[in-house]
């Protein structure tokens, strides 16, 4: 709980504070009969209000009558970054207004405060990079709760666990500010110690961990992608938010391999943080693993300051790509426990759902089911798929996100040039665009003849399709919707079987 006088002090310390406005009054200081008011819930949804609330006007394009809606079932007081007083009737401007430099901020500052500083009651570990968060966060999290317990919470891009057991399905890489806060709050409370979570360059670009300080950050790689007029303008702007994990991290562990490493190297040497590195055999990281076949791969030490980890590991998770994330969570594992005799059980016992999930039956028909959705991964996934089924064709089911991240349309073009054989364009999250125009985009990219490309905008009807036509030998991939059980279409979740789950059903319709 707190009052609307510490909410403003709270502000002003931050430098976020412009103005509070009650009964189309203006003060900069809270007037005596309001100060004291209490904020017993925040909102940033205007269904989800009660009396008490403390309700933000958040969005671009955010609706003044969200306001009026909020202010009608009862709460308390309003942050924007606007004035809406002339947009209100004159009971409702009796609520008071608080008027910020930046909302997303001001929501994470409060938020922060609201739930008692949670995070400061946690060890904070953060991943950022185009791909791998997911199963390096699994990784990581799989091996710390098996060392330590269920004492070991995540916040992923498919689910999330504040209690050490049960997972709820995510909808966003990283929580809003408010969430966040929240469910690190319940994290605290049900006796969580460790954290580790995805960061996403949104998360930084939209304030959503602003004031968020992590014990380890990660940066595991970069390529262009979530290049567009309404997510990153430029490369620049994408790698700038991403690094803002090594500004907010008192150890920050980088991929001696990635581009652009010189950069994030000569970042954190300046800002003071302690760095550490984890690559491939080729690099002079200081933890280096060499990939071998099957899943097992080989860690070795090159830093004596640092804790030592040698011997073999295996991952249960199909893809080499995968020994650089788990070299990852191996990696920040030694630093929280000088211990890693147990490191390969736990590593050894992660599954991520959707991730690289391979189904078959008794016809010799096989798919694989994964998240993949840049080049980076998909390019890395098709690798896999190419090498573990040389003798049939590679038939890819595959959309991209509308209305976002242009750029990637190439990318999954220029993928399916190199790999696929047959290539299924469909519907993956449309937003606000229409499927048709995705697909036809996508289809440009593909500059390779021999790839067979068919547009079938119903997902469900893309993967049934795929099933008729693969024959043994043959490899299906479904890409980017995992176990998903949403499409987001013209601003509603809209209830989809998943790829998953779609694809075992058809698997059993099949299994002659």
């Amino acid at each position: 709980m707190l009052t609307l006088k510490e909410i403003t002090d709270l502000l002003k310390e931050n430098n976020l504070y412009k103005e509070i406005i009650v009964n189309g009054n203006w003060y900069y200081t809270v007037p005596e009969n309001v100060k004291n008011t209490e904020i017993t819930d925040l909102s940033y949804d205007s269904r989800k209000i009660s009396d008490g609330t403390l309700f933000f006007c958040k969005g671009l394009k955010f609706n003044p009558e969200y306001l009026a809606s909020a202010i009608e079932k009862g709460a308390t007081a309003a942050i924007s970054e606007l004035v809406y007083t002339d947009e209100l009737d004159q009971q409702a401007q009796s609520t008071p207004q608080i008027i910020v430099t930046d909302v997303q901020k001001a929501m994470a500052v409060i938020a922060r405060h609201f739930y008692d500083c949670p995070d400061e009651k946690l060890e904070l570990i953060g991943f950022t990079g185009t791909k791998g968060k997911t199963t390096s966060v699994y990784f990581t999290r799989h091996i710390l709760a098996h060392e330590f317990g269920p004492v070991v919470g995540q916040f992923s891009s498919i689910d999330e666990c504040v209690d050490g057991k049960n997972f709820i399905e995510a909808h966003l890489t990283t929580p809003e500010s408010l969430d966040l806060f929240r469910m690190m709050r319940e994290a605290v409370d049900n006796g969580m110690k460790y954290l580790a979570m995805e960061v996403s360059s949104q998360a930084y670009k939209k304030s959503r961990v602003y004031g968020l300080h992590f014990n380890i950050g990660v940066f595991l790689n970069i390529s262009p992608d979530h290049i567009s007029p309404v997510e990153h303008p430029t490369f620049d702007d994408y790698l700038w938010c991403k690094s803002q994990i090594i500004v907010n991290s008192d150890t920050v562990i980088l991929n001696r391999d990635m581009k652009y490493y010189e950069l994030l190297a000569q970042k954190a040497h300046e800002l003071g943080k302690k760095l550490i590195t984890f690559g491939s055999d080729e690099s002079d990281a200081d933890y280096r693993y060499h990939g071998k076949d099957h899943g097992y791969f080989d860690v070795s030490s090159h830093n004596d300051t640092l804790p030592a980890v040698n011997g073999e590991f295996r991952v249960m998770i199909p893809g080499h790509f995968n020994y650089s994330n788990a070299l990852a969570a191996i990696t920040v594992s030694a630093q929280l426990k000088d211990d890693s005799a147990d490191f390969a059980q736990g590593l050894k016992e992660t599954r991520v759902p959707g991730r690289m999930e391979f189904l078959k039956n008794n016809a010799g028909l096989v798919a694989c089911v994964d998240y993949a959705h840049n080049y980076l991964s998909l390019s890395e996934s098709f690798k896999f798929m190419k090498h573990e089924y040389p003798d049939g064709r590679l038939i890819v089911v595959i959309g991209a996100a509308g209305g976002k991240a242009e750029s990637r349309r190439k990318d999954v073009g220029r993928a399916l040039s190199e790999y696929a054989d047959v290539a299924i364009l469909t519907s993956e999250d449309n937003f606000f665009e229409d499927p048709h125009h995705i697909d036809e985009a996508i289809k440009k990219h593909i500059t390779n003849p021999n790839v067979k490309v068919i547009i079938n905008v119903d997902r469900v009807a893309a993967i049934k399709q795929a099933f008729e036509m693969a024959k043994p030998g043959d490899a299906m991939f479904m890409a980017a919707k995992g176990r998903e059980q949403f499409m987001h279409e013209k601003g509603q979740d809209i209830p989809y079987i998943g790829d998953y789950q779609l694809s075992q059903k058809l698997m059993e319709e099949y299994d002659k």
